[in-house]
């Protein structure tokens, strides 16, 4: 939930250490060392809100995942094995790949439609959705170029909202 509330990268969420995860009023600061947008390291910091709903709340989903990472790992996101335990071992970008395909066919959806972008993409389209103006939604997802946000980012809003009626048998 985290990467799709701060509408990171990939690798920007594998790279993200415990040390980069500041409490702020109403939620939590990120601190992203280095991106694909930021190849200087100059750090860029992102606010993540408090989520509406419970089932869907980023900061409580952190919690939660602090409860079973080693407190002595450096990196925030782990390996997590098939019996459940969670060891001190980063993930890298190819696992965030895995995590977010395996969750995705949990809930209903296929596997090959949805990657990992699916939480950049996802962020800006449910955005403009809701009617959040497009230099906001940039400024989340720390897009300079508003035609890439919105050609490669925001997918088509009707056929979103055509097909999120049909997901909910609406």
């Amino acid at each position: 939930m985290l990467g799709f509330a701060s509408a990171m990268r990939r690798c920007e969420l594998a790279a993200l250490e415990v040390g980069d995860i500041t409490p702020a009023a109403g939620g939590i600061m990120v601190n992203v060392r280095r991106s694909k947008g930021d190849p200087h390291g100059v750090c860029r910091t992102i606010a993540i809100a408090q989520g509406r709903w419970p089932d869907s709340h980023p900061l409580a989903a952190l919690d939660a995942w602090h409860r079973v990472r080693p407190v002595d790992a450096e990196h925030l996101f782990t390996r997590v094995h098939a019996n459940g335990t969670a060891d001190a071992e980063p993930i890298n970008a190819a696992s965030v790949v895995r995590i977010v395909k395996t969750r995705a066919r949990a809930v209903g959806f296929t596997g090959d439609r949805v990657v990992a972008h699916s939480l950049r993409a996802g962020h800006a389209t449910s955005a403009a959705m809701a009617g959040v103006p497009l230099d906001r939604i940039a400024a989340q997802s720390r897009h300079r170029d508003l035609a890439t946000l919105v050609n490669s980012h925001i997918r088509p809003i009707t056929q979103m909202q055509t097909t999120s009626s049909r997901h909910l048998g609406l």
